[in-house]
């Protein structure tokens, strides 16, 4: 059984409450923060996924003299995505444009061009 000395510390309630408060502010000041990187991160990933297939997508009509008929055929390509293929980090779909493009489904959704 735990005994208490007379001269025994310890944190009083108010301080413990007083750390809590603190640690609630800096949360709500760091999580908006992190969320807005986090977006951010995920556009940047979307545009550098759009560069790549758009250079597959030229060496390929480069090579065979016509462009591909579906996305899919750039996504595949294990030579220049030996990871496998890209994936959109927001749930958005790639698709091959009217102008032989690659197109995110999530670039007019969102209201930003990527």
């Amino acid at each position: 059984m735990l005994t208490i000395k007379k001269n025994q510390k310890g944190f009083t309630l108010v301080e413990v409450l007083l750390v809590v408060v603190i640690l609630g502010i800096l949360a709500a000041v760091a999580l908006p923060r992190f969320l807005t990187t986090r977006d951010e991160s995920q556009k940047r990933t979307c545009q550098s996924n759009l560069s790549a297939m758009n250079g597959a997508i030229e060496e390929y009509q480069f090579i065979n003299g016509a462009f591909p008929t579906d996305i899919d055929t750039i996504r595949n390509d294990t030579a220049r995505f030996p990871d496998g293929p890209p994936t959109c980090p927001k749930a958005g779909t790639y698709s091959l444009s009217g102008n032989n493009r690659a197109a995110c489904s999530l670039a007019a959704s969102d209201g930003h061009v990527l």
